[in-house]
């Protein structure tokens, strides 16, 4: 495809013509940490996706995310909120699949949404069209809206353009309303879209694809789509937002203060294609990458895509910055990514990319050995299991798994947990060690155990028997000898003497103790300094 030039001079341009505020070089502001994130990655079986298994892989990876009954209450209104830079068919790969978005829609409304809307507010025209209208060109070409209705075409639901404040330079009431941003990065207000501010529920679904000012473009760089091009175009211009600084200082504190003014409550990926020089410059993974990826954390979703594209979410400042203002968490410790691991997808995207620049995330994996248990122990239903792992810079966690299912994760040594394994008695499981660096990178182990109930205190029953066994006089034969340099004494067989005797076995009685419970232990209790024999039976 022919790269558009003429758009990559207006951001080169946009660069230059970057805000600069005097709050450009504050620090990140520490913030509350965030908790545990689960993000999850799934993958096509093939390509092309058909639109039943893009449903399917939405559905599954929203659920596995955590879905969304616990964010959208009955009645509520979502946006969801695709990246639609520019009018591009999302074959090109640098606009949201119609079908991800429909997929989101349709399951907004299973969750009780009392009303959905679409909205976007794209940075400008492929053709270097100088106007407003964008968004609605975008809507068009990109499959949402061809009889130009501003309605979907499958869903019923409404499209709006979040650039409408009402004209140019404008800022109807009814349209836009001023947010405060008490602790923003580089701004303390900005002009909003009141559908977006007044909404329960917004929904992102960003393109997984780099960014040759931001590094990576996903769910927090999406929302610079809600500022408004009436009132934040570039100078000289109706479209492409250059009053919002481009600057490598200014770019990423914007799309932290958007993100603060409305965090995201939930995120679909589209990364059924994935884009190597964006955000539109038309180069495509080849073979597609075909994944979904999901979350409710948007910084935790962001870190994972990163790393999916092979770069380090450590060299892209805006996701560290949003992790410190507590928007989410990008400490991989925190994350767990259920369906395929990083490692499984990882696609190495040109590097370093941006300004500043995302650099390559390592590759390097881990090692992780299972010590305890011993593959093959038998093993009572509360189970401490223990690994060690190692790193050539720095181990994340230790994922426990019991056969394929996530128990427990330790992440600081020692990597030790107790697994309650009731579940499983009379079974052999697997149980698995998952070990990650910071780029997530693994390495497993796994060790094969039997489970067996552990006897209930107070209901095991000891008795007593005897049983007579053939014997071999050999206690006639046994000597008592001191061990002077170890001071201890120690019984002997005189195995001469006990061989010339031609000793001849004769029947003598020996004590058992029989313990009772889910198990049968027999023990041969010693005679004369003879060893303890033990015999188990399963009841």
């Amino acid at each position: 495809m022919r790269k558009n030039w003429r758009l990559w001079a207006t951001l080169a341009l946009l660069t230059l013509l970057g805000v600069v505020s005097g709050l450009q070089n504050r620090a990140a502001l520490s913030g509350p940490a965030a908790g545990p994130a689960t993000v999850a990655i799934l993958r096509a079986s093939g390509w092309p996706v058909s639109d039943a298994e893009v449903e399917a892989l939405v559905r599954e990876a929203v659920a596995m995310a955590g879905g969304l009954g616990g964010i959208i209450a009955p009645g509520d209104t979502v946006v969801v909120k695709p990246n639609l830079v520019q009018a591009a068919t999302p074959d090109q790969g640098y606009t949201a699949d119609p079908r991800i978005v429909r997929a989101v829609v349709q399951l907004a409304w299973e969750a009780g949404a009392g009303e959905v809307i679409i909205a976007e507010g794209s940075a400008g025209y492929p053709n270097w069209h100088d106007a407003r209208g964008a968004t609605l060109e975008a809507f068009r070409v990109c499959g949402y809206d061809a009889d130009g209705d501003l309605v979907d075409d499958v869903t019923g639901v409404p499209l709006v353009d979040l650039n409408d404040a009402g004209g140019l330079d404008q800022r109807d009431p009814d349209l836009v309303t001023q947010v405060e941003v008490p602790n923003g990065l580089i701004w303390t207000s900005y002009w909003l879209p009141r559908i977006v501010m007044e909404a329960d529920v917004v929904i992102g679904v960003p393109v997984l694809k780099n960014h040759y000012l931001a590094g990576v473009t996903l769910a927090l760089k999406n929302q610079i789509g809600i500022a408004p091009s009436d009132i934040y175009h570039s100078p000289g211009s109706q479209m492409f937002k250059g009053a919002l600084g481009h600057g490598p200082d200014d770019l990423g504190r914007h799309i932290v203060d958007l993100n603060l003014a409305r965090p995201l409550d939930f995120v679909v990926v589209d990364g059924l294609r994935g884009m190597t020089d964006g955000p539109v410059g038309g180069t495509l993974v080849d073979p597609p990458m075909r994944l979904v990826i999901a979350g409710a954390d948007p910084v935790a979703v962001d870190t994972v895509a990163t790393l999916v594209m092979g770069y380090d979410p450590t060299t892209v400042p805006y996701l560290g910055w949003a992790a410190g203002t507590g928007l989410g968490t990008s400490d991989v410790a925190q994350i767990t990514v259920r369906g395929l691991r990083v490692s499984q997808v990882r696609r190495d995207f040109p590097a370093p990319y941006g300004d500043p620049p995302a650099q390559r995330a390592e590759a390097s994996p881990p090692t992780v050995q299972v010590t305890a248990p011993e593959d093959g122990a038998v093993v009572i239903e509360q189970t401490t299991v223990r690994a060690t792992g190692a790193d050539d810079r720095v181990l994340a966690k230790v994922e426990f798994y019991v056969d394929d299912e996530l128990r427990s994760i330790a992440a600081v040594p020692p990597y030790q947990v107790t697994l309650d394994l009731s579940g499983h008695r009379g079974e052999t499981v697997s149980l698995r060690a998952v070990a990650y660096d910071r780029a997530l990178n693994d390495a497993e182990d796994t060790t094969a155990v039997t489970v067996v109930r552990a006897p209930a205190p107070g209901t095991t029953s000891f008795q007593t028997a005897t049983v007579s066994i053939p014997t071999y006089p050999y206690a006639d034969f046994l000597h008592s000898r001191l061990d002077e340099e170890h001071n201890f004494t120690y019984r002997y067989l005189d195995r001469a003497a006990y061989d010339a005797s031609n000793p001849v076995p004769s029947l003598h009685d020996y004590m058992l103790l029989v313990l009772e419970n889910d198990y049968l232990r027999v023990a041969l209790l010693p005679e004369l300094g003879g060893r303890v024999y033990q015999m188990v039976y399963k009841v």
